[in-house]
């Protein structure tokens, strides 16, 4: 019987450890704010330690950015629409970036 309880303990706490991440550190206002986006725990988790918000993060993914993109681009002071109207151009952040300190802009493609 004492080992059927130590296995059980063992069970849970290898459980635990491998958990996926949790809405632990967030207020019920901001769990619903990422939930009401369609991120889970892990994806807000993520976004939130990179320093965006829900709202920040719904804009970088609407516009089809990932956590990385984001991250990227939005290091270099893009704003998700001028970071999707440079990359529709063909350009990546670094040229992106040459190309606006020489005041140049994306041409739209409609």
């Amino acid at each position: 019987m004492k080992n059927l309880g130590i296995a059980l303990i063992v069970l849970i706490l290898s459980a635990c450890a491998s958990s996926p991440a949790t809405w632990k550190g967030m207020s019920e206002r901001d769990i619903a704010e990422w939930k009401e986006i369609g991120f889970n725990a892990e994806q807000a988790q993520a976004w939130k330690k990179a320093g965006f918000d829900a709202k920040q993060s719904s804009s970088w993914s609407k516009e089809g950015f990932n956590l990385e993109g984001a991250q990227s681009w939005s290091s270099q002071s893009f704003n998700p629409e001028e970071a999707k109207s440079w990359k529709t151009g063909g350009f990546d952040v670094e040229s992106a970036v040459e190309s606006r300190d020489k005041g140049l802009t994306p041409v739209k493609v409609e």
